[in-house]
Protein backbone atom coordinates (compact mmCIF):
# COMPACT_ATOMS: atom_id res chain seq x y z
CA UNK A 1 0.00 0.00 0.00
CA UNK A 2 1.63 3.37 -1.08
CA UNK A 3 1.70 6.36 1.80
CA UNK A 4 0.16 9.34 1.31
CA UNK A 5 1.56 12.26 -0.08
CA UNK A 6 3.87 14.00 2.31
CA UNK A 7 2.09 17.73 1.81
CA UNK A 8 4.84 19.90 3.75
CA UNK A 9 6.00 22.13 1.63
CA UNK A 10 9.04 24.73 1.96
CA UNK A 11 6.56 28.03 2.72
CA UNK A 12 4.38 25.73 5.11
CA UNK A 13 7.65 24.31 6.67
CA UNK A 14 9.59 27.62 7.96
CA UNK A 15 5.81 29.06 8.96
CA UNK A 16 5.49 26.21 11.16
CA UNK A 17 5.26 27.87 14.89
CA UNK A 18 3.91 25.00 17.26
CA UNK A 19 4.06 26.57 20.35
CA UNK A 20 2.67 29.68 19.37
CA UNK A 21 0.16 27.35 17.49
CA UNK A 22 -0.77 25.63 20.77
CA UNK A 23 -0.95 28.47 22.78
CA UNK A 24 -3.59 29.86 20.35
CA UNK A 25 -5.43 26.85 20.67
CA UNK A 26 -5.54 26.93 24.33
CA UNK A 27 -7.13 30.65 24.35
CA UNK A 28 -9.44 29.46 22.01
CA UNK A 29 -10.41 26.48 23.94
CA UNK A 30 -10.17 28.42 27.39
CA UNK A 31 -13.37 30.51 26.15
CA UNK A 32 -15.33 27.14 26.48
CA UNK A 33 -15.02 26.17 29.59
CA UNK A 34 -15.36 27.57 33.40
CA UNK A 35 -12.95 29.63 34.52
CA UNK A 36 -10.02 27.97 36.95
CA UNK A 37 -9.85 30.15 39.90
CA UNK A 38 -6.50 28.31 41.25
CA UNK A 39 -4.78 28.40 37.96
CA UNK A 40 -5.70 32.06 37.24
CA UNK A 41 -4.56 33.50 40.73
CA UNK A 42 -2.60 36.55 40.29
CA UNK A 43 -0.17 35.26 42.95
CA UNK A 44 0.85 31.93 40.64
CA UNK A 45 4.54 32.50 39.06
CA UNK A 46 3.96 29.43 36.86
CA UNK A 47 0.58 30.02 34.42
CA UNK A 48 -1.16 27.04 32.82
CA UNK A 49 0.01 27.97 29.08
CA UNK A 50 4.02 27.77 30.33
CA UNK A 51 3.83 24.04 32.01
CA UNK A 52 1.75 22.79 29.00
CA UNK A 53 4.45 24.43 26.54
CA UNK A 54 6.84 23.21 28.57
CA UNK A 55 5.27 19.43 28.78
CA UNK A 56 4.83 19.65 24.74
CA UNK A 57 8.10 20.97 24.20
CA UNK A 58 9.70 17.65 26.04
CA UNK A 59 7.91 15.55 23.60
CA UNK A 60 9.57 16.79 20.58
CA UNK A 61 13.04 17.42 22.22
CA UNK A 62 15.64 14.65 21.23
CA UNK A 63 17.19 15.05 24.59
CA UNK A 64 14.67 15.36 27.41
CA UNK A 65 13.24 12.78 28.92
CA UNK A 66 12.08 13.01 32.51
CA UNK A 67 10.66 15.88 34.84
CA UNK A 68 13.80 16.79 36.60
CA UNK A 69 14.86 17.44 32.58
CA UNK A 70 12.11 19.42 32.01
CA UNK A 71 12.50 21.47 34.92
CA UNK A 72 16.09 22.06 34.11
CA UNK A 73 15.92 23.06 30.35
CA UNK A 74 13.50 25.56 31.85
CA UNK A 75 16.91 27.57 33.21
CA UNK A 76 18.03 27.97 29.61
CA UNK A 77 17.46 31.50 28.46
CA UNK A 78 16.19 30.51 25.18
CA UNK A 79 13.70 28.13 26.42
CA UNK A 80 12.49 30.48 28.65
CA UNK A 81 12.38 33.27 25.74
CA UNK A 82 10.32 30.43 23.48
CA UNK A 83 8.45 28.18 25.93
CA UNK A 84 7.80 29.28 29.75
CA UNK A 85 8.78 32.89 30.47
CA UNK A 86 10.51 31.47 34.14
CA UNK A 87 12.40 28.69 35.49
CA UNK A 88 10.18 25.90 36.88
CA UNK A 89 11.29 24.27 40.52
CA UNK A 90 10.12 20.42 40.78
CA UNK A 91 7.97 21.26 43.32
CA UNK A 92 6.25 23.67 41.21
CA UNK A 93 6.17 21.11 38.57
CA UNK A 94 4.90 19.23 40.81
CA UNK A 95 2.17 21.71 42.35
CA UNK A 96 0.85 22.35 39.27
CA UNK A 97 -0.22 19.25 38.51
CA UNK A 98 -3.69 19.68 41.11
CA UNK A 99 -4.06 23.15 40.04
CA UNK A 100 -4.53 22.91 35.84
CA UNK A 101 -7.16 20.79 33.90
CA UNK A 102 -6.07 18.21 31.55
CA UNK A 103 -9.48 18.90 30.24
CA UNK A 104 -8.27 21.61 28.69
CA UNK A 105 -5.67 19.66 26.66
CA UNK A 106 -8.13 17.28 25.93
CA UNK A 107 -10.83 19.60 24.28
CA UNK A 108 -7.20 20.80 22.23
CA UNK A 109 -7.01 17.71 21.03
CA UNK A 110 -10.14 16.81 19.93
CA UNK A 111 -10.21 19.64 17.67
CA UNK A 112 -7.07 19.19 16.25
CA UNK A 113 -8.38 15.08 15.80
CA UNK A 114 -11.46 16.89 13.54
CA UNK A 115 -9.16 18.73 10.93
CA UNK A 116 -7.52 15.96 9.99
CA UNK A 117 -7.96 15.49 6.05
CA UNK A 118 -5.51 12.31 5.81
CA UNK A 119 -6.53 9.61 3.48
CA UNK A 120 -5.34 6.13 4.42
CA UNK A 121 -6.87 2.75 3.43
CA UNK A 122 -8.72 1.00 0.95
CA UNK A 123 -10.90 3.23 -1.41
CA UNK A 124 -13.71 1.11 -0.94
CA UNK A 125 -14.34 2.34 2.57
CA UNK A 126 -13.94 6.14 1.84
CA UNK A 127 -18.05 6.71 2.68
CA UNK A 128 -17.13 5.26 6.24
CA UNK A 129 -14.08 7.33 6.84
CA UNK A 130 -15.78 9.45 9.68
CA UNK A 131 -17.22 6.44 11.29
CA UNK A 132 -14.58 3.33 11.76
CA UNK A 133 -12.98 3.68 14.86
CA UNK A 134 -10.40 0.95 16.41
CA UNK A 135 -10.39 0.70 19.69
CA UNK A 136 -8.26 -0.68 22.68
CA UNK A 137 -6.36 0.00 25.66
CA UNK A 138 -2.68 0.26 26.45
CA UNK A 139 -0.76 -0.03 29.49
CA UNK A 140 1.71 2.38 30.32
CA UNK A 141 4.27 1.34 34.09
CA UNK A 142 4.22 3.44 37.11
CA UNK A 143 5.69 3.59 39.71
CA UNK A 144 4.70 1.58 43.02
CA UNK A 145 3.96 4.39 44.66
CA UNK A 146 1.15 5.52 42.21
CA UNK A 147 -1.33 4.12 44.37
CA UNK A 148 -4.55 5.19 42.31
CA UNK A 149 -2.69 3.19 39.06
CA UNK A 150 -3.63 -0.34 40.50
CA UNK A 151 -3.18 -3.08 38.02
CA UNK A 152 -3.70 -6.37 39.08
CA UNK A 153 -3.08 -6.63 42.91
CA UNK A 154 -0.87 -3.88 45.23
CA UNK A 155 2.37 -4.70 43.63
CA UNK A 156 1.30 -3.88 40.42
CA UNK A 157 0.83 -0.09 39.25
CA UNK A 158 0.24 1.15 35.70
CA UNK A 159 -1.98 4.06 34.05
CA UNK A 160 -4.41 2.46 30.96
CA UNK A 161 -4.47 4.42 28.39
CA UNK A 162 -8.01 3.91 26.41
CA UNK A 163 -7.85 5.35 22.85
CA UNK A 164 -10.05 5.55 19.90
CA UNK A 165 -8.20 5.66 16.72
CA UNK A 166 -10.04 7.01 12.94
CA UNK A 167 -8.04 4.06 11.13
CA UNK A 168 -8.78 6.09 7.72
CA UNK A 169 -7.51 9.32 8.59
CA UNK A 170 -4.75 7.21 10.79
CA UNK A 171 -5.37 9.74 13.95
CA UNK A 172 -6.57 9.20 17.60
CA UNK A 173 -9.53 10.67 17.77
CA UNK A 174 -10.61 10.79 21.65
CA UNK A 175 -8.94 9.19 24.97
CA UNK A 176 -9.46 8.59 28.53
CA UNK A 177 -6.43 7.67 30.63
CA UNK A 178 -7.76 5.49 34.01
CA UNK A 179 -5.88 3.00 36.13
CA UNK A 180 -4.73 -0.13 34.77
CA UNK A 181 -7.15 -2.95 36.49
CA UNK A 182 -9.99 -0.61 34.50
CA UNK A 183 -12.62 -2.58 32.34
CA UNK A 184 -12.36 -0.96 28.97
CA UNK A 185 -15.52 -2.59 27.76
CA UNK A 186 -17.20 0.16 30.40
CA UNK A 187 -14.88 2.58 29.28
CA UNK A 188 -15.65 2.42 25.74
CA UNK A 189 -19.09 2.94 26.24
CA UNK A 190 -18.08 6.37 27.65
CA UNK A 191 -16.60 7.54 23.98
CA UNK A 192 -18.55 5.96 21.38
CA UNK A 193 -20.77 7.28 19.71
CA UNK A 194 -24.21 6.98 17.70
CA UNK A 195 -23.17 6.14 14.09
CA UNK A 196 -19.77 4.85 14.28
CA UNK A 197 -18.52 1.29 13.60
CA UNK A 198 -16.13 -0.13 16.75
CA UNK A 199 -13.58 -2.34 15.54
CA UNK A 200 -12.31 -4.82 18.69
CA UNK A 201 -10.04 -7.47 19.92
CA UNK A 202 -11.93 -10.32 21.08
CA UNK A 203 -11.96 -9.02 24.92
CA UNK A 204 -14.90 -6.73 23.65
CA UNK A 205 -16.42 -9.87 22.28
CA UNK A 206 -16.27 -11.99 25.35
CA UNK A 207 -19.85 -11.15 26.05
CA UNK A 208 -21.85 -11.34 23.96
CA UNK A 209 -24.72 -9.21 25.29
CA UNK A 210 -22.42 -6.47 25.27
CA UNK A 211 -22.88 -6.64 21.12
CA UNK A 212 -26.20 -6.28 21.39
CA UNK A 213 -26.14 -3.22 24.14
CA UNK A 214 -24.00 -1.43 21.26
CA UNK A 215 -26.38 -2.23 18.50
CA UNK A 216 -29.29 -0.78 20.99
CA UNK A 217 -26.96 2.41 21.37
CA UNK A 218 -26.85 2.91 17.48
CA UNK A 219 -23.17 1.85 17.55
CA UNK A 220 -22.71 -0.60 14.83
CA UNK A 221 -19.45 -3.02 15.17
CA UNK A 222 -16.79 -5.45 14.01
CA UNK A 223 -15.53 -7.75 17.27
CA UNK A 224 -13.56 -10.50 17.41
CA UNK A 225 -15.41 -12.92 19.33
CA UNK A 226 -14.00 -17.31 20.83
CA UNK A 227 -13.21 -19.46 18.26
CA UNK A 228 -16.16 -22.09 19.64
CA UNK A 229 -18.89 -20.03 20.38
CA UNK A 230 -22.02 -21.64 21.07
CA UNK A 231 -24.40 -20.54 18.50
CA UNK A 232 -27.88 -21.17 16.61
CA UNK A 233 -27.59 -20.99 13.42
CA UNK A 234 -30.78 -19.18 11.59
CA UNK A 235 -29.20 -18.48 8.17
CA UNK A 236 -26.16 -19.45 6.30
CA UNK A 237 -25.02 -16.62 4.02
CA UNK A 238 -23.23 -17.01 0.71
CA UNK A 239 -19.81 -15.55 -0.49
CA UNK A 240 -18.19 -14.36 -3.22
CA UNK A 241 -14.99 -15.22 -5.12
CA UNK A 242 -13.47 -11.94 -3.86
CA UNK A 243 -14.19 -13.26 -0.31
CA UNK A 244 -12.95 -16.66 -0.74
CA UNK A 245 -9.53 -14.54 -1.95
CA UNK A 246 -10.08 -12.40 1.23
CA UNK A 247 -9.94 -15.29 3.28
CA UNK A 248 -13.43 -15.44 4.22
CA UNK A 249 -14.68 -19.34 4.61
CA UNK A 250 -18.27 -19.07 5.91
CA UNK A 251 -20.62 -16.68 7.27
CA UNK A 252 -24.23 -16.71 8.41
CA UNK A 253 -26.85 -14.92 10.76
CA UNK A 254 -26.68 -16.70 14.26
CA UNK A 255 -27.51 -16.44 17.61
CA UNK A 256 -24.73 -16.37 20.51
CA UNK A 257 -24.77 -18.13 23.54
CA UNK A 258 -27.78 -19.14 25.70
CA UNK A 259 -29.72 -15.89 26.36
CA UNK A 260 -29.66 -14.15 23.00
CA UNK A 261 -33.24 -12.79 22.44
CA UNK A 262 -32.59 -10.17 20.07
CA UNK A 263 -32.50 -10.58 16.22
CA UNK A 264 -29.90 -12.50 14.63
CA UNK A 265 -25.88 -11.57 14.58
CA UNK A 266 -23.98 -11.72 11.47
CA UNK A 267 -20.47 -14.00 12.05
CA UNK A 268 -17.80 -14.39 9.31
CA UNK A 269 -15.19 -17.06 9.55
CA UNK A 270 -11.83 -15.41 7.94
CA UNK A 271 -8.49 -17.80 7.94
CA UNK A 272 -5.41 -15.97 8.07
CA UNK A 273 -2.09 -17.66 7.60
CA UNK A 274 -3.56 -21.08 8.27
CA UNK A 275 -5.73 -19.85 11.38
CA UNK A 276 -9.03 -18.81 11.79
CA UNK A 277 -11.31 -16.03 13.45
CA UNK A 278 -14.37 -15.27 13.93
CA UNK A 279 -15.80 -12.06 13.54
CA UNK A 280 -19.38 -10.82 14.73
CA UNK A 281 -20.76 -7.58 13.11
CA UNK A 282 -23.84 -6.08 12.27
CA UNK A 283 -22.64 -4.24 8.92
CA UNK A 284 -24.06 -4.68 5.86
CA UNK A 285 -21.36 -5.10 3.79
CA UNK A 286 -19.47 -7.60 1.81
CA UNK A 287 -17.61 -10.50 3.77
CA UNK A 288 -14.08 -9.10 1.94
CA UNK A 289 -14.47 -5.63 3.76
CA UNK A 290 -15.28 -6.77 7.32
CA UNK A 291 -12.22 -8.99 7.02
CA UNK A 292 -10.39 -6.15 5.99
CA UNK A 293 -11.97 -3.87 8.28
CA UNK A 294 -10.37 -6.23 11.23
CA UNK A 295 -7.43 -6.35 9.33
CA UNK A 296 -6.96 -3.27 9.75
CA UNK A 297 -7.10 -3.32 13.67
CA UNK A 298 -3.24 -3.59 13.84
CA UNK A 299 -2.96 -0.14 12.79
CA UNK A 300 -4.06 1.07 16.76
CA UNK A 301 -1.05 -1.06 17.98
CA UNK A 302 1.60 0.49 15.51
CA UNK A 303 0.49 4.10 16.97
CA UNK A 304 0.51 3.02 20.68
CA UNK A 305 4.07 1.72 20.09
CA UNK A 306 4.38 5.27 17.29
CA UNK A 307 3.55 6.92 20.82
CA UNK A 308 5.28 5.38 23.42
CA UNK A 309 9.05 4.69 21.26
CA UNK A 310 8.66 8.37 19.11
CA UNK A 311 6.72 10.61 21.99
CA UNK A 312 8.35 9.31 25.00
CA UNK A 313 5.08 8.15 26.84
CA UNK A 314 6.71 4.63 27.78
CA UNK A 315 7.87 6.77 30.69
CA UNK A 316 6.10 8.90 33.26
CA UNK A 317 7.11 11.97 33.64
CA UNK A 318 4.54 12.60 36.14
CA UNK A 319 3.20 10.60 39.64
CA UNK A 320 -0.69 11.95 39.82
CA UNK A 321 -3.76 11.25 37.68
CA UNK A 322 -3.80 14.71 36.50
CA UNK A 323 -0.42 14.66 35.37
CA UNK A 324 -0.46 11.29 33.49
CA UNK A 325 -3.20 12.72 31.74
CA UNK A 326 -1.38 16.44 31.13
CA UNK A 327 1.61 14.05 29.43
CA UNK A 328 -0.73 11.74 27.38
CA UNK A 329 -2.99 14.45 26.27
CA UNK A 330 -0.20 17.01 25.34
CA UNK A 331 1.64 13.44 23.43
CA UNK A 332 -1.49 13.14 21.26
CA UNK A 333 -1.52 17.23 20.77
CA UNK A 334 1.79 16.80 19.30
CA UNK A 335 1.29 13.40 17.54
CA UNK A 336 -1.62 15.76 15.37
CA UNK A 337 0.11 18.77 15.26
CA UNK A 338 3.39 16.39 13.58
CA UNK A 339 0.86 14.70 11.06
CA UNK A 340 -0.28 18.12 9.70
CA UNK A 341 3.00 18.96 9.36
CA UNK A 342 4.18 15.54 7.42
CA UNK A 343 1.49 14.39 6.16
CA UNK A 344 1.21 11.38 8.65
CA UNK A 345 3.11 10.07 11.64
CA UNK A 346 6.79 10.70 10.93
CA UNK A 347 9.04 7.50 11.32
CA UNK A 348 11.79 7.66 13.73
CA UNK A 349 14.20 8.81 11.28
CA UNK A 350 12.02 11.50 10.02
CA UNK A 351 11.38 12.67 13.82
CA UNK A 352 15.40 12.99 14.20
CA UNK A 353 15.41 15.27 11.25
CA UNK A 354 12.66 17.33 11.81
CA UNK A 355 14.73 17.44 15.64
CA UNK A 356 17.54 18.21 13.77
CA UNK A 357 15.85 21.18 12.11
CA UNK A 358 14.50 22.55 15.38
CA UNK A 359 17.73 22.46 16.76
CA UNK A 360 19.95 24.45 13.93
CA UNK A 361 21.16 21.77 12.52
CA UNK A 362 19.47 21.39 9.01
CA UNK A 363 18.66 23.67 7.07
CA UNK A 364 15.00 23.92 5.16
CA UNK A 365 15.58 22.99 1.87
CA UNK A 366 18.00 20.62 3.09
CA UNK A 367 15.05 18.97 5.61
CA UNK A 368 12.35 18.73 2.85
CA UNK A 369 14.69 16.64 0.59
CA UNK A 370 15.32 14.13 3.47
CA UNK A 371 11.49 14.18 4.02
CA UNK A 372 11.21 13.66 0.30
CA UNK A 373 14.15 10.68 0.14
CA UNK A 374 12.61 9.08 3.49
CA UNK A 375 8.95 8.91 1.22
CA UNK A 376 10.76 7.26 -2.07
CA UNK A 377 12.88 4.73 0.16
CA UNK A 378 9.24 3.48 1.79
CA UNK A 379 7.54 2.83 -2.10
CA UNK A 380 10.92 0.93 -3.00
Amino acid sequence: MSLPDIRTDKKKLSNWTLLATFRERLAAARKQMPANQRANDPKRLLHEDDYFSLMLFGMLNPVVESMRGLCAISRINRVQKDVCTRPVSLGSFSEAQSVFDPELLKNVFLELSKESSSSWGDPRLNHLKDKIKLVDGSLLPALPRMYWALWVDENNHAAKLHLKFNVLTQTACDAIITAGNTCERKTLRKFAQKGEIIVGDRYYGLHYAYLETLRVDGISSVMRIRNNPKMEIIEELPLKDADRKAGVSWQAMVKLGDQWKSKPIRVVRVEFEGKFILLATDLDLEAELIALIYKYRWQIELFFKWLKCILKCRHLMAESKKGVEIQIYCALIAALMLQALVGRKPTKREMEFIQFYFLGFIEIDELMSLLKLSKKDKKA
